[in-house]
């Protein structure tokens, strides 16, 4: 469920980073007080609840999410977009 919620909320098909996201709220889930997670069940409020979650890890700058996993991808770029100049030499 956690997967087709991401899927919905952020409009991209679930890549390496959405799949991050869903183990972010995987843990979420399971460090959250049980019966509170029981009683959300048993309302059928569950689904409304982790909706809330995702987009508030998903949307925030402050969240988990944030600084665990986009911080470090803003950061990182791929080797191709590197000018050849900027590439240092190596001499084995």
């Amino acid at each position: 469920m956690v997967e087709k919620l991401v899927e919905n909320i952020t409009h991209i098909s679930l890549n390496a980073d959405l799949e991050d996201l869903c183990q972010m709220v995987y843990l979420i889930l399971m460090e959250y007080d049980e019966k509170r997670i029981q009683d959300l069940w048993e309302n059928n409020q569950i689904k409304y609840f982790i909706t809330r979650i995702i987009i508030n890890q998903y949307r925030s700058v402050n969240s988990p999410f944030h600084y665990i996993f986009r911080i470090h991808q803003k950061r990182s770029v791929e080797i191709s977009e590197i000018p050849e100049s900027q590439i240092p030499i190596v001499e084995q």
